[in-house]
This record gives C-alpha cells, structure tokens and sequence, in this order.
C-alpha cells in the first residue's frame, strides 16, 4: 500500500513538474550587431526582432565620409529545435565628399544551426549561411550579383561569468575571390542586467585591394531591461587609423513570441 501511495503522489505531482519546466525561461541569445556570433539560434516557434541605427566618420585615407546606418534590422524564427531561419535589411545613407546617396544594403536571408552544444573544454559549434540578394548597377550598397557568405561559430565557457568566442567566416561577392573574417570576442557578465563583450576582428580582402588586411577593435554594452528585451550600444575602431574612424551603434533585441 506505501508503494500505491507514493506511485499515485508520483503520478499527482507530474503535471505541477511539467508546467514548471515550461515556464522556465530559455537563455536569451542575440546577433545583434553582427560581429562574432555566438553558436546560440533561437528556440523552436519564437520570433525575435532585432534592430539598430548608427553613424559613422571617416577621414582615411584623406577621403571625408559620414554614413548613416538609418535602421539594420534582423528578423529571427526558431524552426525545429537547433535551426533557425532569419532575414535582414538595412537602409543607408552616405556623403562622400558631398556625394549623397540612399539606399538598400545587405538584403539578405539565411539559416542558422547549432551543430554541438559543448562538452567541458570543447567548444559549442554553429555554423551559419547568408545570400545576399543582388540590387545590380543601380543599387551602390547591394551586390550585382547574388552573394554568399559562410561562418563558422564557437564559444567556449570559462566561468559563470566569463566566456569565449570565436568565428571565421568567408564571403564570395562581386570580387573574384573571396573576403576571410576571422576574430574572437570576450565576454563579460557584470552583474544580472549587464554584459560586456570586447572583440578583435581581421578581414583579409581579396588581391585587387591595394590594403589586403584590416584589423579591427570593438566593444559592447548590453543591458536585460527585460526577459525578453536587450538593449545595446556599441563601438568600432579601425586599428591602423584610429584617431580617423570612429562609430557608435545603438539597438535592442526584442523576443516577440513568448515560449
């Protein structure tokens, strides 16, 4: 009889365990302001908006530029469970020297898939495909053709509050052969609400660039104003001509779908 009674106080207890592991939160995850990456993608049936504006001024090179990052956003929908689909657009305005122009940039849609989820020093991996849909020749800020970018992603806890990544990717454009990103990123757990990440990025363009290798420098604050909403500024510099770039981005991450 002891053993009926604890079966049926076992059966009489699932529901109240089940509903309590579905309200559960999921960890939030962003790809906010492109970059490095972590391998995260979003949970099956969620929809999460992402969005920023920036500016940018530039006197490399002996050349004034002001560019107007006007709105970037990303669109995330979790599909099955570690695959994500998403899309993203930006609308850009610059002046070059007085020269103005407006319009589309980095049009493009793609997936997300989180491969491994780690396992003690072995990193969790993703991997990550764009296209970028093509605007041709009266589109300055879009591809004449359609271009594909590959990444590589993985991340590398350390501690509770301190973790690793890094990322390579490859980008096939209108150049003949393609542009190689590589990077790695620190990130900081400062307290519930706020995180810091810093990062060191390289590009290495393709041979008929005259400069062939970009090293770049950035940090970011983020901050959980909610469960489901981040917000975020961030900060580039270009290594080899600091005190001749300088940008700031501001955005937020928005979970529109509740689990």
């Amino acid at each position: 009889m002891a053993k009926l009674r604890q079966l049926f106080l076992i059966i009489a207890l699932l529901p109240v365990c089940v509903m309590a592991q579905e309200e559960e939160p999921e960890p939030f995850t962003t790809d906010l302001f492109g970059g490095i990456s972590a391998p995260d993608v979003m949970p099956k049936g969620r929809v999460q908006w992402e969005t920023y504006v920036g500016y940018t001024h530039s006197t490399m090179y002996d050349v004034k530029t002001d560019f107007w990052n006007i709105n970037s956003s990303l669109l995330r929908f979790g599909v099955i469970k570690n695959i994500e689909l998403f899309m993203m657009g930006t609308l850009a305005h610059t002046n070059l020297e007085g020269e103005k122009e407006t319009g589309v940039a980095d049009l493009s849609v793609g997936v997300k898939a989180k491969l491994f989820d780690g396992w003690k020093a072995i990193p969790s991996i993703g991997v990550r495909g764009f296209l970028y849909l093509p605007g041709g020749e009266d589109h300055p800020f879009m591809p004449e053709k359609c271009a594909y970018q590959v990444d590589l992603m993985f991340d590398n806890p350390i501690t509770s509050w301190f973790d690793i990544g890094y990322m390579a990717s490859l980008l096939w454009d209108d150049n003949e052969s393609p542009t190689f990103y590589g990077g790695i990123d620190f990130n900081f757990t400062l307290s519930e609400k706020f995180a810091l990440t810093l990062e060191q990025a390289n590009f290495y363009l393709p041979p008929e660039y005259e400069k062939r290798y970009q090293p770049w420098a950035s940090a970011t604050l983020t901050y959980q104003i909610h469960p489901r909403v981040q917000l975020g500024i961030t900060s580039d510099v270009f290594l080899e001509h600091i005190s001749q770039y300088r940008n700031v981005m501001l955005g937020f991450a928005w979970q529109l779908t509740k689990k």
